[in-house]
């Protein structure tokens, strides 16, 4: 068996290019596992806007941004309440109202 050469990648690359999967699996296949699924817990993407006082968009913009936890199944995003409080007790700008 031969050993397979890489060029053009750094070791970094390399990590950075596995961490990339890494989460994108935990976002999606490997959610099915998770004790998120509770009813209680899951929030769609307009609930989460309403729980946290701020506009859809602005949440799809946090989203883009990896500013908040969520996972996705195929093209539908969802969030964990228990999440969001957590990452809103650790992260003021989550609180603040949505100006209008």
């Amino acid at each position: 068996m031969s050993n397979p050469i890489l060029y053009g990648f750094t070791k970094k690359d390399l990590e950075n290019t596995i961490e990339l999967v890494i989460k994108r699996l935990q976002k999606t296949s490997l959610v099915h596992e998770s004790p998120l699924l509770s009813e209680e817990d899951r929030l769609t993407q307009k609930e989460a806007a309403q729980f946290l006082g701020k506009s859809e968009q602005c949440l799809i913009k946090w989203k883009k941004q990896n500013k908040i936890p969520y996972y996705q199944i195929g093209d539908s995003p969802f969030y964990s309440k228990r999440e969001l409080l957590e990452y809103a007790k650790r992260n003021p700008y989550l609180r603040r109202p949505t100006s209008k």
